[in-house]
């Protein structure tokens, strides 16, 4: 299948770019960083629907993963116009391409549209994002699925393992810090579901192969951890010193609000898709060394 594959220079999209490439021509979209090495990238602004009918005329994709974004929390609650602008602003421009092309698009979410308020949200758990990350996620999610009843949101938990370019997964930089001796203070009250690109990945096949897939999916980890025992996990997994890591409240973060619980329930994405993550330990010992 040809796959178009925006933000395919970021963390998370180029590290699913390299990893579907393996059995599907897949064409990466940049604009600053670079696509892995081997992965064919076309340079492209996302804002200008001109440059989108070029990208998609050299592509042809049968469908799009959109995983661009603006996905610094701390830049888009100082820029809430920029963070819609980069997030539900361009999602409804490319949405609005893939339906009038008849190309199925699967736009990536984050787990972060939740409040923190309880326990392995599901799909149908209210969504009430306390930052402007969240929000404007949370309106790119409703512009893909405005745009068509048959695309599909992907919410994406905390992303361990190994990513891509610049930026280090949460697992990664854990690691790094630690390698280097350096202590790193993490929050014992702040639950996640870790999940690595490589259970994304397989999560979108799954997605490819039924075409009848439609709507939001929850993809994560089958564990929910805090901040501290990820870390404490990273450190045992790959023999670091965990002694460095400080323990903390959550209340003596400044910044962004972050919610403290945004564990996620895959039951759908288990039963719909017939997809299981990878275990959590597996992909963290897979990470860069920073």
């Amino acid at each position: 299948m040809r796959i178009l594959i925006t933000g395919a220079g970021g963390l998370l999209g180029g590290r699913l770019a390299a990893l579907l490439s393996s059995d599907h021509e897949v064409t990466g979209v940049v604009r600053g960083q670079s696509a892995p090495e081997g992965v064919r990238s076309l340079v492209a602004d996302l804002a200008d629907h001109a440059s989108i009918a070029t990208i998609f005329e050299e592509a042809r994709p049968e469908a799009v993963i959109h995983c661009a974004a603006l996905a610094d929390a701390e830049i888009c609650e100082r820029e809430p116009e920029r963070a819609r602008l980069e997030n539900p602003t361009l999602t409804k421009g490319l949405a609005a391409v893939c339906r009038a092309r008849g190309t199925r698009l699967v736009t990536l979410s984050t787990d972060l549209v939740f409040d923190g308020g309880r326990a392995f949200s599901t799909e149908s758990s209210p969504a009430r994002p306390l930052n402007e990350y969240g929000r404007s996620k949370l309106a790119a999610e409703a512009e893909t699925l405005e745009a068509s009843a048959d695309f599909v949101v992907l919410r994406i938990a905390l992303v361990s393992g190994q990513g891509h370019g610049s930026r280090l997964t949460a697992t990664e930089s854990v690691a790094k810090r630690l390698r280097n001796g350096e202590s790193i203070t993490l929050y014992e009250d702040e639950w996640r579901t870790p999940i690595d690109p490589e259970s994304v990945a397989d999560a979108i096949r799954a997605v490819l192969r039924r075409p009848g897939a439609a709507g939001t999916f929850h993809v994560a980890g089958a564990e929910r951890v805090t901040r501290v025992e990820l870390g404490e996990r990273v450190a045992a997994g790959l023999k670091l010193d965990g002694s460095l890591i400080r323990q903390a409240s959550q209340s003596a973060h400044r910044g962004a609000p972050r919610p403290r619980d945004t564990s996620l329930d895959i039951t759908r994405a288990r039963e719909e898709l017939g997809w299981t993550p990878r275990s959590l330990d597996q992909a963290l010992r897979e990470g860069r060394s920073g």
